[in-house]
């Protein structure tokens, strides 16, 4: 019996129905010989001296109500004062609750219908068989029908490559009906509408805008999008901070060989010997595969003397990038874990409908390890979705005796308590979930389905304040899973279903993201990660700077501003900014021959066109690479990395861990907006570095 119905009845009892008092209520009436006397008018206040009259005696006590007749019965706890209904008519005013009526093998056996009826030309029976699939998902409490889904995007689109656009939108329609959280279906759904009706895009833009949400909501989908993102990141940073370690190393390599020659040591060789000697120094950390960070910070260390503030700062921020990638990983697999985890198994369970097999794996772990409560509460629904109210029972006791403090465990028991027909227990249950949980879905579903238990008791003000409750907890998880309408066993009653947050929560404690983070530090840090990582590293980029300190005390060599050749002191005592010849040439007067300032002028010449160019073409090899060698490197690091990052992503264009239902939309929307900002950004870059470079 609907809501409405109950309220009139309820009301028509609290009219017409006994009092508890067994007397009856009189009909109004308009004879003056009926109407109630007039009260006694209050006596006028004592005067000043007179005694006060004591005040009268309290009436005696009324005798008790008359023994109730066999056949009323006193209303039970929480109905409506003044109503006492009979259970026999109580439960002849109210709906009964509809157990599961159908199989579980009815889905397979529909969808075989549906597909033998396609196959067949059979329009109509195919459509009554969708039509009858999409009820039985709703008779067994299945969210979810991935698999199917796909087998429906793949008809759809062999429907647009046959020109039967009718054909596609229908089962494009039946797709999203078969898997409302899945992005394809939506997708496949705006191709089928815009081939359609192409003058009319409104309803193929909504389509997409439901593949979006769709996207974002599921699990799979969105946090696979995450890895992939945050894969490219991971991998753009690392390769932005070694190109522009190794630009600026080698823009300084020939004034570190200048120097290194004139080590104490090595001063008594031949130029190519201490040139040899210092390569294979350098090459010591790649040879004992010390890692990429050993690498880099010596290349770091032997041009850091020659290095401006900002090329130091944009070295330093290099290094730093490198310590922090393993962390980086690590955190980068805690929001993105997903797959192959307990949580997904779980979310399988609860919104899908996996095989008997699937679940007894998930049961036979159970007894080889303690399981969280959730995935306890995942198997119990399983068997309350197919009527098998018994064995929901014990898991879910199960569940509670993992974790007394569980809500969604109280409000699921509280359940199969009223499917059962106990109401006390269940209302116990009910109230419990209220009390202890945290989620609001959670409470609202305990309010929601208080609410239907209170209506079962003819209680209507309690149950509209339940229903109040439970749609200022969570409205949209009401108004998406409620019903009612819908009398059956999984559709009446709101079962609570933890949240993906909270089972994100759960794939991240897997051992997999740590594993991750381990494999990540092996690859940057090396042998380094045995000691004292990342202390270690730390501490080394912090010497660069005690270095700093100590390098106007070594005078290095510098690049001559004119020619580039190095300006050392040690060589020529003359030299400042500029080398020995540049100031012989341009600074002294008649120092040296006419023939000599011309060829030195050519030199100089070449030297500026030489880095000229090769800013140009660093700038179009790598983007940013132009900026870093042309005396911008924060800049050049950040487009490098820009430009790494988007590159990434379209090399990545099949996905890092892609769903596995892997859509070929998400692709064509992921290359749809990588790609031309990718071409967008080198331009900018490319166009940039060579203003810069005609300017100087």
């Amino acid at each position: 019996m609907r809501i409405p119905a109950i309220a009139a009845a309820a009301a028509w009892l609290f009219l017409l129905g006994p009092s508890p008092t067994g007397a009856q209520v009189q009909a109004p009436s308009l004879v003056e010989g009926d109407l109630p006397a007039e009260e006694p008018r209050a006596k006028p206040a004592a005067r000043s001296g007179e005694q006060v009259p004591e005040p009268p005696a309290p009436p005696e006590p009324l005798p008790p109500a008359p023994t109730p007749r066999s056949d009323v019965t006193v209303a039970p706890p929480g109905l409506a004062p003044g109503v006492t209904i009979g259970s026999e008519e109580l439960r002849r005013l109210q709906r009964p609750i509809e157990p599961v009526g159908i199989p579980p093998a009815r889905i397979e056996e529909l969808w075989q219908a549906r597909r033998k009826a396609a196959r067949e030309q059979d329009g109509p029976t195919s459509r009554a068989a969708a039509e009858a699939l999409s009820d039985a998902m709703r008779e067994l409490g299945i969210g979810s029908l991935p698999w199917h889904a796909v087998a429906e995007v793949r008809e759809a689109e062999r429907s647009l490559r046959a020109r039967a656009v009718d054909d596609a939108v229908e089962h494009a329609t039946t797709a999203v009906a078969l898997a409302p959280d899945l992005p394809e279906p939506h997708f496949a759904l705006a191709r089928a509408r815009f081939a359609a009706e192409p003058m009319r895009p409104l309803p193929a833009i909504r389509a997409a805008w439901g593949g979006l949400v769709a996207a974002a909501r599921d699990p799979h989908v969105a946090r696979a999008l995450l890895g992939d993102l945050a894969s490219a990141a991971i991998a753009a940073l690392f390769g932005a901070a070694a190109a522009t370690v190794s630009i600026l190393f080698l823009s300084r390599l020939r004034i570190f060989l200048h120097d290194f020659r004139h080590l104490p040591v090595v001063r008594s060789g031949t130029q190519g010997q201490a040139t040899a000697l210092a390569l294979a120094l350098l090459a010591l950390p790649f040879v004992f595969r010390l890692g990429p960070f050993a690498v880099l910070f010596a290349v770091s260390l032997a041009a850091w003397s020659y290095l401006g503030r900002a090329e130091r700062i944009a070295v330093t921020c290099s290094l730093l990038a490198l310590v922090a990638i393993p962390w980086l990983a690590v955190q980068a697999s805690r929001i993105t874990a997903w797959q192959g985890t307990l949580a997904d198994d779980v979310h399988e369970i609860e919104t899908g409908w996996p095989t008997p097999d699937f679940v007894a794996e998930m049961k036979a772990r159970s007894e080889r390890e303690q399981l969280p409560a959730v995935a306890l509460l995942a198997v119990g629904r399983w068997h309350k979705r197919q009527g098998d109210l018994v064995e929901a029972r014990r898991w879910y006791e199960a569940a509670l005796a993992a974790d007394p403090r569980s809500a969604e465990a109280q409000v699921n028991l509280g359940n199969v308590l009223f499917l059962q027909d106990d109401l006390e227990g269940a209302k116990a249950a009910y109230l419990a979930a209220v009390e202890r949980g945290t989620e609001l879905s959670t409470v609202a579903a305990a309010q929601y389905d208080l609410g239907k238990l209170y209506l079962r008791i003819a209680a209507v003000g309690q149950s509209s304040e339940a229903r109040r409750k439970a749609a200022q907890a969570d409205a949209p998880y009401v108004s998406r899973h409620g019903s009612d309408d819908d009398f059956r066993a999984n559709a009446w009653l709101l079962d609570a279903m933890p949240s993906v947050e909270r089972l994100a929560e759960m794939a991240s404690r897997d051992a997999v993201p740590r594993a991750v983070g381990e494999a990540a530090m092996r690859r940057v840090a090396g042998p380094l990660a045995r000691w004292g990582w990342p202390l270690l590293p730390l501490a080394l980029v912090a010497s660069l700077w005690g270095l700093a300190l100590l390098v106007p005390r070594l005078a290095p060599a510098a690049p001559c501003e004119r020619c580039g050749r190095p300006a050392c002191r040690r060589c020529d005592p003359w030299a400042t900014t500029s080398c020995g010849q540049c100031v012989n040439v341009f600074l002294r007067q008649n120092a040296v021959e006419p023939r000599d300032r011309s060829r030195k002028e050519a030199q100089v010449r070449r030297h500026a066109r030489t880095r000229r160019w090769t800013e140009r073409a660093l700038a179009v090899v790598g983007g940013g690479a132009g900026h870093v060698v042309g005396g911008r490197p924060l800049t050049g690091f950040l487009v490098l990395f820009a430009l790494l990052f988007l590159g990434f992503l379209v090399w990545f264009w099949n996905g890092v861990v892609p769903p596995p239902q892997h859509s070929p939309y998400a692709v064509t929307l992921r290359l749809a907006v990588a790609v031309p900002l990718l071409v967008l950004l080198y331009v900018i870059a490319v166009r940039d570095a060579f203003r810069h470079a005609r300017e100087e």
